[in-house]
């Protein structure tokens, strides 16, 4: 997959307004998204929100979006395994709006095997996949859960990359979401020696069971929460934040 490409386009127009022109050869360079005929819906529809300027320019809605009016869907998933040879498990995504939770998500996902170190780390077994739904039906319940809102998780490469690649291989195509990490995040609104969910957990004083999809975007979530009410108030948009969770300084450390 051309993720890499993908994400350079993005963080391109994140910095400046695109010509719409300019930005369609572009998208014809990525295989994955060659095959499209791209307008405003079509982006919405893969997860990024844009508008055209009287200029014909594509603009990013996170870079007018005020922080307390994004909706964020902080996401985890359990797998069998990696990206390259695994199989998604299970989904849990909150989605967070002006710090107070307004949606769900939770599915389990039909597979045929589970590596026992998977089950013991989950506590997922194949009896309780039993009856579960298919990954096709999830994954598509899930996009039309997820929308265009900014995809969180901890470690988001990993939940990001694997889920868009599901989404591609079952006719969904990529995801374009803006995304943002809580490990990130919370090097820079939280002193503390490491950044991993049980550690911050137990730093937030968050009690649920782990390596569970729903119980860690919980925890994720309230890690957000509390980010949000820590960073700099002249951070005002979504992409101000985006931007100050890449930084590599620790803006809030003496």
């Amino acid at each position: 997959m051309s993720q890499q490409q993908i994400d350079e386009l993005i963080t391109k127009l994140s910095k400046e307004n695109k010509p719409f022109p300019w930005v369609l050869k572009e998208l014809e360079k990525i295989e994955e998204l060659k095959h499209y005929d791209f307008d405003v819906y079509i982006f919405e529809l893969l997860g990024l929100g844009v508008e055209l300027n009287a200029q014909n320019c594509l603009c990013l809605k996170t870079k007018n979006t005020k922080i307390k009016d994004e909706i964020f869907c902080v996401v985890d998933i359990e797998s069998t395994g990696s990206i390259k040879n695994g199989q998604i498990l299970e989904i849990g995504a909150v989605k967070i709006q002006n710090y107070k939770e307004i949606d769900r998500f939770e599915s389990l996902i039909k597979v045929d095997f589970i590596p026992e170190n998977i089950t013991e780390l989950t506590g997922i077994s194949l009896d309780m996949i039993e009856n579960a739904p298919s990954l096709k039906f999830v994954l598509n319940q899930f996009k039309l859960f997820l929308k265009d809102s900014i995809f969180v998780a901890h470690n988001v490469r990993f939940d990001y990359n694997f889920l868009s690649k599901s989404l591609y291989e079952n006719d969904f195509g990529v995801l374009l979401n803006k995304k943002l990490c809580t490990i990130d995040l919370a090097k820079k609104c939280i002193e503390s020696p490491k950044y991993g969910l049980d550690t911050l957990k137990d730093f937030l004083g968050i009690k649920n069971q782990h390596h569970r999809a729903l119980n860690d975007a919980l925890a994720a979530s309230e890690i957000l929460k509390y980010c949000l009410k820590k960073i700099p108030f002249y951070i005002k948009t979504t992409e101000e934040l985006l931007h100050f969770s890449k930084q590599a300084k620790n803006q809030l450390k003496k």
